[in-house]
């Protein structure tokens, strides 16, 4: 007897849970934004002040040599400068990731 009320509060519970989920609206679903910009570097020997701090630095797993470096401005635009530590250069290409 316990059993059968066990059983049957156990698949209230799961009635109740599947009943109270709802759609996500279309609003809330990720959208493709498009391609990140990416633009040249105004120096290949240093990197700019403008950039704002250095928060993050990653390993390239194809190439350990190159190394990402994400720097935050003061707007919260994250820029990610890309750097060969053997060969001691800036890539030619430096990626902006905007916030809103």
């Amino acid at each position: 007897m316990v059993r059968k009320t066990i059983v049957a509060l156990f698949i209230l519970a799961v009635c109740l849970v599947t009943v109270s989920c709802k759609k996500l609206h279309e609003s809330t679903k990720r959208r493709p934004l498009g391609p990140l910009p990416i633009e040249a570097p105004k120096f290949l020997d240093a990197i700019p002040k403008e950039f704002g701090p250095l928060i993050a630095v990653t390993d390239n797993a194809k190439d350990p040599t190159w190394h990402g470096l994400w720097f935050q401005k003061a707007d919260g635009t994250i820029i990610v400068v890309f750097v060969d530590v053997d060969q001691a250069e800036i890539y030619e290409k430096v990626v902006t990731i905007p916030r809103k």
